[in-house]
């Protein structure tokens, strides 16, 4: 049976009832709308970034080891929802240094807890006959890894960088005025 507009609405109050809506137009929508939970939502795609967390530091270090050390102020500890992936990115400014040596290079690597994830180079090499006192290379290392951490949602996890040099300097943030981050976008399963 079709209802005019007059049986639609309700005597008492005015109201329209949920019920003998079928459609309604965004356009008809204005003024104040109701609040709508995420959480509500059906049918959409995962791979949503649920949290960012980032660090960023313009603390000046100078590592000498050929042993990985940890890079003052780039770690981050949380605790990752249960089924989520994490994409980690690094950005470890600064430069090189090398005395005396015709190779030389620096690395760099994302670690979790006691996990490495990747490791980026850094690497100089001068081919010749002569002797150098020493050589220098400024460039950026960076590194990008999407993580299966495996933590079950009430354990923390820690992502932080760590670097070396085969000899001479791994100088980070330098001089120079510049900042490294460690950035972990945290992602919901497709």
């Amino acid at each position: 049976m079709s209802q005019t507009k007059a049986q639609l609405i309700n005597a008492v109050d005015g109201s329209i009832v949920d019920a003998d809506i079928v459609g309604l137009s965004s356009s008809k929508l204005s003024g104040a709308l109701p609040a709508i939970s995420g959480a509500s939502l059906t049918n959409i795609d995962g791979g949503k970034i649920l949290k960012v967390h980032q660090v960023t530091t313009s603390s000046g270090q100078d590592i000498t080891s050929s042993s990985m050390t940890d890079i003052t102020g780039l770690s981050i500890t949380f605790q990752p929802a249960a089924t989520s992936k994490c994409l980690v990115h690094a950005v470890v400014t600064g430069y090189a240094e090398f005395a005396s040596t015709f190779h030389g290079f620096n690395k760099m690597q994302i670690v979790r807890d006691s996990t490495t994830l990747g490791t980026a180079l850094r690497n100089i090499r001068l081919q010749t006959h002569s002797s150098t006192d020493f050589l220098q290379i400024g460039a950026p290392l960076t590194y990008t890894v999407l993580d299966t951490h495996g933590a079950n949602g009430s354990t923390n996890v820690t992502y932080k960088c760590q670097g070396s040099t085969n000899s001479g300097h791994m100088y980070v943030n330098s001089s120079f005025s510049t900042n490294s981050s460690l950035t972990v976008y945290e992602v919901a399963p497709n």
